[in-house]
């Protein structure tokens, strides 16, 4: 069955988190092949298997790079999934995974997102992108107009507290509850992330946002 219409700032909330983090997300592909960057001496199987891997995750995220595994006219969610099959066990494989869910997403694919977070999440529950897949299981079932977005968000929230996703959750909440003219609810969310230390990006959009609300009585 095909989704309901998706609101555009459902696809903005979760690209904008890709944007301001875009670095993190590439350290943690560096970390996976970092070592066997650095090491002259002779690689174990291990190391070799982490390069090839690494190599591969390079070629599907840009195509300035190329390898023989890796088919540049496919979709990126495919080059992304080539890679986590053909290197079982690795970090690299770890990295696709959720490039590969982030691919899916970009491509509106929002229910193949959604398992595909869900999956990276499951198997990596200490990996530094936790809160990113968390935020983009949630977004994607916004754009599904899941009735579970709300919850998702609020889980983000939760479990991800001080973190750029979780601020990014609340600012997801606020614009729900302003599309459903809840604008005390709104007001509230918008308000605390105006004044979040974390990220100055979401909270000049979230004071954007509570100037477009109706004025409180009294002021």
């Amino acid at each position: 069955m095909e989704p309901a219409e998706t609101h555009p700032d459902r696809l903005i909330d979760f690209w904008e988190w890709l944007v301001e983090n875009r670095t993190q997300v590439i350290l943690a592909i560096i970390i996976a092949i970092g070592v066997v960057l650095i090491v002259h001496t002779k690689r174990l199987n291990t190391q070799l298997a982490e390069e090839e891997a690494g190599e591969d995750v390079l070629a599907a995220m840009d195509n300035r790079f190329s390898t023989d595994e890796v088919n540049p006219n496919a979709t990126a969610s495919e080059r992304f999934a080539r890679v986590v099959l053909n290197h079982p066990g690795t970090a690299g494989a770890s990295n696709a995974k959720f490039l590969q869910a982030s691919a899916l997403f970009d491509e509106g694919k929002f229910q193949e997102a959604d398992a595909a977070f869900a999956a990276y999440a499951s198997e990596n529950l200490l990996s530094p992108l936790l809160a990113a897949a968390a935020l983009g299981q949630a977004a994607s079932k916004a754009s599904l107009n899941d009735s579970g977005a709300a919850a998702a968000y609020e889980a983000v929230r939760n479990q991800h507290a001080g973190t750029s996703e979780a601020v990014q959750a609340t600012l997801a909440l606020g614009r729900m509850a302003m599309a459903a003219k809840d604008e005390p609810k709104a007001r509230e969310l918008f308000t605390a992330v105006s004044s979040n230390r974390v990220s100055q990006i979401w909270a000049s959009i979230a004071s954007g946002l509570l100037r477009q609300l109706s004025p409180v009585e009294g002021q």
